[in-house]
C-alpha cells in the first residue's frame, strides 16, 4: 500500500492523497493530538514492511473518496477513553448525524463496518488507515510540530499574558473549523459569519470577537448606550452594578468618555455659560404647595443658588436649522422661523423654584409637545420675580433682540426672519410683561377690563394694547414696570392653552365643594360618593383632613386626570338630574377640545364660548322659599381672569394664529422638562464625578444633557439591535 502527495496540509485544507490508485479527499477539522507515551497506541503492523502510525487523540476527519453512486463522505473520530483505549467512530448520512459505527479494536474494522452498513452483501475491504488519514505525514508533521496538550502546562501556572496567548490561538483555530465546516450545513450564498465565541477555562472568562473593527460603528454603539442612560435616567452607580452583571455591556469609564466626548463636541457649536446673579435673596415662604418636596434636592437645589446656566438661542438655532430643512419644516425659500419663548418655575419645598425659560420652534408640529424639544436658554433656582428674572435674562433679552431685528444667517449664507411668540402660566407671563398679579383691579394684560366689568356679558373686551403702549412713559392701568421682552408683539403672548383648563377646572371643582358645604352635605358619605365616582371613571382622588386647620384637603389632580373628571364625571350622584344637566361640565369640555383643534372657526368658537358663559351665568327664578323657585347658577364674582380670556381674547388668538392650533402654545411640555430633569439632576445618585464646579453644578449637568439629547437627534445612533435566536446546547 503506497501513499502520495497530491497537496499539502495545512496551505490546502481539504487536501487530497492518492491511496492504492484511490484517491481520497480529507478535511481536518480537529488535528488532535498524540498521548504522552505511556497512553499513546499505534496502528498494528502492516504486512510488508511492519509500518505502525501513531494514533492521536481528539481527532476529527472528513474524508471522501469513489465517484458518483458510490462516492462516500463520512466524518472519522478517534477519542481515547478513560482506560487508554482509543475508540474509533464514522458518522454518516444526513449531515453525519443520522448513524454511527465504532470499534475499540482498529480502524480498519469500523471502516469495514460502515462498508457493510452501507451494501450487508459487499466482499470489499477498506484500509482504516487510508479512511482515517493515519498516514498523511503533513498532518502528523503539524501535530508533531506544536505543543500537544500533554506537555502543556496547566493554565493556572501560566502568566496572564500566556493565558491570553493560548486562548487567542484557540479562537482564530475555532475561526478556522467554523469556515471548514459551513459548507456541510449551508449553502455558499448564505454566507455565514463567524460573530463571537464565548468560553471558560479554570473559571477565567474569554469572549472573542470575529468581526472587523469599525470604529464608526463601534461608537454608534456606545453613542446608542449613552442616548438610553440618559433618557432613563440610570445613574452611574446603577449602570455600574448593571455592566458587572452584563460584561457585554460597555464599562461605565466608556460611558463617561463619550459623554465628554459628546459634551466636548457639542460645547463648540453651542456654549454653556454660567452667570451670576446679583442679589438673589431666598424668597419668603412659597404660597403654592410645593411640586417637589424630596428633602435631598431640596437641599441640592439651595447650593446653586446665586448661578444660572444660559445658552443662546441663535446657537441652538443654528445647530437645529439643518434637520428642520431636510424634514421640510422650514424651507430656504420662504426663510421665516416662529420661534417661541417659555418659562416655568417648579416649586422646590417651600423655600426656593427652579426657574428655566425655554425657546421651542412652532413650526415643527411634530414636536412641539415633546419636553426635549423645548430647548433651556436660561436655568437657574432661585425666585420667580421680575427683578431676578430681569436680571438673569439680560443677555438673552439682548441676544432675541437683535435676532428679531437682524435676523439670523446660516452657514449656507441663508438670512432667516425670526418671528418670536411667548406662552406661559399666567404668573410667568405677567412678570415678563411688568403687569399686575391676577387679582388686582386691571387683571388683563391683552385689555382693560376691570374686576367690575369682569363678568358683564354685554361688554365684549378685545386686544386693545399695543407693545408701544406699554413701553411709553404713560403704560396703560396695570402695567407697572417695563416689559422684558419688548420685541414680541403683545398679540403674540398667547395663553397656555392647558393653564386655561387648569384654572377653569379647578374653580369650577371649588364651586361644587362650596355648594355642598353651603347645604350642609360635605360630609363623610358626600366625600365618599365622590371618591367612589372618581374611582369609577379611572381617577385617584381621596379626602384627607389637615391636622393645621383641621379642614378638608384633597388631591390636586394633573391635567390628565382633570380631562377625563370634565368629560365623564357624573354630577348626578351629587345632585338631582335637573341641576346636575345645568352645571353641564361636558360643554366646557368640547369648547377646551375645540380651542385646541388647528381647524377651529374662530368666530364660531366666540359663539360657543359666550353661550357656556350664559350657561355659567345662569340667573334664579323667581323668589326664594316659593314653589316656582329655580336655583341659578354662579354669580358674575365667580368668574375667573382665565375665564375673562377664554371668552373674550381665545377666540382672537385662534384667528390670529389658529394656523399652529393653540394646542402648539401649551406648556405641558416645559412644566414636565422643569419638573424631570429637578427630580433627577439634583440627586446626589446622579452626579458624575468630575472637578470644580462641573462636579457640584446640577446646572450644568442639565444643559449637558440638553445638548447631548440635541447631538442624538443629529446623529444615526439606533435603539435596538435585531434580537439573536438562542440553543441550549
Amino acid at each position: 500500500m503506497s501513499s502520495s502527495n497530491q497537496s499539502k496540509y495545512p496551505e490546502n485544507n481539504p487536501f487530497l492523497l492518492k491511496q492504492n490508485n484511490t484517491n481520497y479527499t480529507y478535511t481536518i477539522i480537529k488535528e488532535g493530538f498524540y498521548p504522552s507515551k505511556n497512553i499513546i497506541c499505534y496502528t498494528s503492523a502492516r504486512s510488508r514492511n511492519g509500518t505502525q502510525f501513531k494514533i492521536p487523540n481528539k481527532y476529527l476527519v472528513q474524508t471522501s473518496w469513489g465517484r458518483g453512486n458510490l462516492r462516500h463522505t463520512i466524518k472519522c473520530e478517534i477519542e481515547y477513553e478513560l482506560d487508554g483505549q482509543p475508540v474509533f467512530r464514522i458518522w454518516f448520512e444526513k449531515n453525519f448525524q443520522q448513524y454511527v459505527v465504532e470499534s475499540k479494536e482498529s480502524p480498519t474494522k469500523a471502516a469495514n463496518e460502515y462498508l457493510r452498513s452501507k451494501n450487508p452483501n459487499t466482499h470489499a475491504n477498506l484500509s482504516g488507515i487510508h479512511v482515517f488519514g493515519l498516514n498523511a505525514t503533513d498532518v502528523e508533521k503539524e501535530r508533531e510540530k506544536k505543543n500537544h496538550s500533554h506537555s502543556f502546562k496547566p493554565f493556572n501556572m501560566l502568566s496572564e499574558s500566556m493565558k491570553t496567548k493560548r486562548s487567542r490561538s484557540f479562537s482564530i483555530h475555532m475561526d478556522t473549523i467554523f469556515q471548514n465546516e459551513t459548507l456541510n450545513f449551508y449553502n455558499s450564498s448564505d454566507q455565514p459569519v463567524l460573530q463571537e465565541i464565548r468560553f471558560n477555562v479554570q473559571n477565567k472568562n474569554y469572549l472573542a470577537n470575529y468581526c472587523d473593527k469599525n470604529e464608526k460603528k463601534e461608537n454608534q454603539r456606545i453613542d446608542a448606550f449613552t442616548k438610553i442612560i440618559d433618557q432613563g435616567p440610570i445613574s452611574r452607580d446603577a449602570y455600574r452594578n448593571l455592566a458587572a452583571l452584563q460584561p457585554e455591556l460597555p464599562r461605565d469609564r466608556v460611558i463617561l468618555n463619550a459623554r465628554k466626548r459628546i459634551n466636548e463636541e457639542m460645547s463648540q457649536k453651542i456654549p454653556i455659560s454660567i452667570l451670576n446673579i446679583k442679589h438673589t435673596p431666598l424668597a419668603s415662604t412659597i404660597s403654592e404647595a410645593p411640586d417637589i418636596e424630596d428633602q435631598e434636592i431640596v437641599e441640592e437645589v439651595l447650593q446653586y443658588i446665586g448661578k444660572a446656566g444660559y445658552r443662546h438661542i441663535s446657537d441652538i438655532l443654528l445647530f437645529v436649522i439643518p434637520d428642520l430643512v431636510n424634514r421640510n419644516i422650514l424651507n430656504p425659500n420662504d426663510p421665516i422661523i416662529h420661534v417661541r419663548i417659555s418659562g416655568d418655575g417648579r416649586n422646590v419645598g417651600r423655600k426656593v423654584k427652579h426657574v428655566m425659560v425655554t425657546c421651542t420652534i412652532l413650526d415643527d408640529i411634530l414636536n412641539i409637545h415633546k419636553a426635549d424639544f423645548h430647548y433651556t436658554t436660561i436655568l437657574y433656582p432661585g425666585v420667580e420675580n421680575y427683578e431676578t428674572l430681569q436680571n438673569v435674562m439680560e443677555p438673552m433679552i439682548s441676544e432675541l433682540h437683535n435676532l428679531v431685528i437682524n435676523g439670523l444667517i446660516d452657514p449656507n449664507k441663508t438670512k432667516w426672519k425670526i418671528e418670536p411668540y411667548f406662552s406661559s402660566d399666567w404668573k410667568f407671563m405677567a412678570i415678563i410683561l411688568g403687569f399686575n398679579a391676577a387679582n388686582a383691579n386691571y387683571f388683563c394684560p391683552c385689555c382693560m377690563c376691570t374686576k367690575k366689568d369682569i363678568g358683564n356679558r354685554d361688554k365684549i373686551h378685545k386686544i386693545e394694547k399695543n407693545m408701544n403702549q406699554i413701553q411709553s412713559s404713560k403704560p396703560p392701568p396695570g402695567h407697572l414696570k417695563a416689559p422684558l421682552l419688548p420685541m414680541i408683539p403683545l398679540d403674540h403672548y398667547v395663553p397656555d392653552e392647558l393653564h386655561v383648563m387648569l384654572r377653569i377646572w379647578d374653580r369650577m371643582w371649588a364651586l361644587v365643594i362650596q355648594e355642598l358645604k353651603s347645604e350642609n352635605r360635605f360630609d363623610d358619605n358626600i366625600r365618599r360618593i365622590i371618591s367612589v365616582e372618581m374611582q369609577r371613571i379611572s381617577v385617584r382622588f381621596h379626602f384627607w383632613q389637615d391636622h393645621d386647620t383641621q379642614s378638608r384637603s384633597y388631591t390636586s389632580l394633573m391635567g390628565g386626570d382633570k380631562e377625563i373628571v370634565l368629560q365623564n364625571f357624573n354630577f348626578e350622584v351629587l345632585f338631582n338630574i335637573e341641576r346636575a344637566n345645568l352645571i353641564k361640565w361636558r360643554d366646557f369640555y368640547v369648547l377646551y377640545k375645540s380651542m385646541k383643534e388647528p381647524e377651529t372657526d374662530s368666530a364660531l368658537f366666540a359663539i360657543q364660548a359666550k353661550k357656556w358663559l350664559d350657561l355659567f351665568l345662569t340667573p334664579y327664578q323667581g323668589e326664594p322659599n316659593t314653589i316656582s323657585f329655580k336655583k341659578g347658577l354662579y354669580r358674575p364674582k365667580d368668574i375667573t381672569p382665565y375665564m375673562h380670556v377664554l371668552i373674550n381674547h381665545i377666540p382672537e388668538f385662534i384667528k390670529l394664529h389658529g394656523h399652529f392650533g393653540l394646542a402648539a402654545f401649551s406648556c405641558a411640555g416645559v412644566e414636565k422638562k422643569n419638573h424631570d430633569q429637578v427630580s433627577a439632576f439634583f440627586r446626589k445618585t446622579m452626579k458624575d464625578g468630575g472637578k470644580g464646579i462641573e462636579r457640584k453644578s446640577a446646572i450644568f449637568e442639565i444643559l449637558y444633557y440638553e445638548n447631548r439629547f440635541m447631538y442624538f437627534t443629529q446623529q444615526s445612533t439606533f435603539d435596538s439591535v435585531l434580537k439573536p435566536q438562542y440553543f441550549q446546547i
